[in-house]
């Protein structure tokens, strides 16, 4: 009979709060226990001084280590999945960005292959091609295209059940039933790169629209202006004002110091609430590597001095950080107490994608998927499954 593995160390985010001197014992693949204020044990492998957290659990990350999710090469997305894994992500979404529908049926197919209970890869989030034109950022405005019943159902039955979320512009032609279409599959849906009016967002979320992807970028930042053109006789909500608005939505947020001000980030969580938003890396394949020159779907984004990604038109590119950077941005520069950063990072995001049952947690029962840190945010060790990576 194989020995329980039990860990000891000093601090712990668990359900209950920040707990001190926790206990934690592992059956295989599972927590069979969680302890709190008690001793060492003879035989526990003691973390004097660590800070256990559960595995973190990313909705966007499109590469890592110069690796894209998009790349035909199997090893190349396995050595995105290891960079981010070795970092204390122990789940994610592979993400897709906007290519021709072509290209985006194949590199779904591939990830739809290995989303296995095995892969830290829990599914797959498709950001685009049913964008805004003006608000399309790092996205190839050639590649963009209307969401029709037929294009939904190409990228659907690609994904064959693993697409876990699709981010689109709620305001273009044919929205509304590609919402409804998504959802009824199990995806969830997210408003995303658009201009969509606050009644048009309405519309959405009464079709399935359930989430806002990275909140506060490539939208209406807070309302949207009058346009006589499209009829605005007033100035009224824009995305992000639905968002603090509407209690239906949940969000996501891209702490890495450059796409939202810390300080402004503290103001949206205080207003919604950690537990309506999830805090995501959207990873660039650059994310873990110097500054030069690097694809990003079939754009080239520069990542600077400073650590950010610039797209050919001068806007940020997604990221060059892990989710463990944003948890560390969110307590240290934003202010977010520890344990509500680490539900955004983990919690939160498995709730949203259909695991909270069993990740993102630290509980009797749940998956023996967790991080190890020191007190100045190294990682110490990663375990997913109960086996150390």
């Amino acid at each position: 009979m194989t020995r329980d593995r039990v860990l000891w160390v000093s601090r712990a985010v668990t359900p209950s709060g920040l707990r001190e001197r926790v206990r934690v014992v592992l059956d295989g693949s599972r927590i069979s226990e969680v302890s709190a204020d008690v001793a060492p044990a003879a035989g526990d492998e003691v973390f004097d001084g660590a800070l256990l957290l559960p595995g973190l659990i990313d909705l966007q990350v499109n590469g890592g280590d110069g690796a894209a999710y998009a790349s035909s090469d199997a090893d190349e997305r396995a050595r995105a999945t290891h960079y981010h894994l070795s970092r204390g992500t122990t789940s994610l979404l592979a993400t897709l960005v906007t290519a021709p529908l072509d290209e985006l049926e194949l590199a779904i197919g591939r990830l739809a292959a290995e989303v296995t209970g095995a892969n830290p890869v829990l599914g797959i989030h498709v950001e685009g091609p049913f964008l805004a034109p003006a608000k399309c950022g790092a996205h190839a405005a050639e590649h963009l295209c209307d969401p029709t019943p037929e294009t939904a159902n190409r990228l659907l039955e690609s994904a064959r059940g693993t697409l876990r979320m699709l981010t689109l512009a709620p305001e273009r032609p044919g929205a509304l039933d590609a919402i409804a279409q998504f959802a009824r599959a199990g995806a969830v849906v997210a408003a995303g790169h658009s201009l969509a009016t606050y009644d048009e967002l309405q519309a959405a979320i009464g079709a399935g629209l359930s989430f806002v992807t990275h909140v506060g970028n490539a939208s209406d930042w807070p309302s949207r202006p009058m346009d006589h053109e499209r009829g605005y006789r007033r100035s009224e909500p824009g995305l992000v004002g639905t968002f603090l608005i509407d209690q239906r939505l949940s969000g996501s947020l891209i702490l890495d110091g450059h796409h939202i001000h810390p300080d402004l980030a503290r103001a949206l969580i205080a207003a919604r609430g950690p537990a309506s938003i999830a805090l995501v890396s959207d990873a660039t394949p650059a994310a873990g590597r110097p500054p030069g020159r690097y694809r990003l779907g079939s754009l080239e984004a520069e990542v600077r001095e400073g650590g950010y990604a610039v797209a050919p038109g001068g806007g940020l590119a997604g990221s060059v950080i892990t989710l463990l950077d944003a948890v560390r941005i969110a307590v240290d520069h934003a202010g977010i107490p520890l344990v509500d950063a680490v539900t955004m990072a983990s919690e939160v995001p498995a709730h949203l994608i259909g695991h909270g049952q069993r990740k993102g947690v630290l509980r009797a029962g749940a998956d023996a998927d967790l991080l190890l840190l020191d007190d100045e945010w190294r990682v110490l060790r990663v375990i997913r499954a109960g086996a150390a990576v």
